[in-house]
């Protein structure tokens, strides 16, 4: 198995951040991609209540992860999975937590969030979702002092298909112009 990113955690109030922004509750399944040491799905199931799954490639950090599991209680709510995250189906998460580059989302990872169901919340630190709107933004100071950026995108709306508005015909958006610049046309 290849490794595709490098750990880098996660702050712990960044993730406590996360998990408001998302609204994470008891009836939510949080998946962690690249889960390193485990500690945002540790903390939505300690926290929040929620199950979580954590998918990490390196054996060492899924033994690290077990071992807070295991020291919090957790076994029942928490999983960890030794796995590649490009060959996880996460279509059953109702919150994805990414802290992935740009370029594994953009070349690995868009299909894997078409497999979630409407309704179903992305967090991302730092990195936006190519070609999605985000539905919030938050900057958030870590324990050193650093702003970090948290996005929400919410599936179903926050995907380019979603933008769709079958009542913009060319009448439409000239109404729309004029009542918003007071003009006719763009080159008006």
């Amino acid at each position: 198995m290849e490794k595709t990113v490098p750990f880098i955690p996660t702050p712990i109030k960044v993730i406590e951040a996360a998990l408001d922004l998302a609204k994470v509750g008891p009836g939510d399944l949080v998946y962690d991609l690249g889960s390193g040491d485990g500690r945002v799905v540790v903390l939505a199931a300690k926290l929040r209540g929620a199950r979580a799954i954590g998918v990490e490639i390196d054996p060492a950090l899924v033994i690290l992860s077990e071992m807070k599991v295991k020291e919090e209680g957790l076994e029942d709510k928490v999983k960890i999975l030794q796995k590649d995250f490009r060959k996880v189906d996460v279509s059953e998460a109702t919150v994805l937590y990414l802290y992935i580059y740009y370029d594994v989302i953009k070349n690995y990872l868009m299909d894997k969030l078409y497999q979630l169901k409407p309704g179903a919340r992305v967090v991302t630190l730092e990195i936006p979702v190519p070609g999605w709107m985000p539905v919030a933004k938050r900057g958030v100071q870590d324990e050193n002092g650093v702003v970090r950026t948290l996005y929400l995108y919410i599936k179903g709306i926050s995907e380019p298909e979603a933008w769709v508005n079958d009542i913009a015909d060319e009448e439409w958006m000239k109404e729309f112009r004029r009542r918003l610049w007071g003009i006719s046309s763009p080159n008006s």
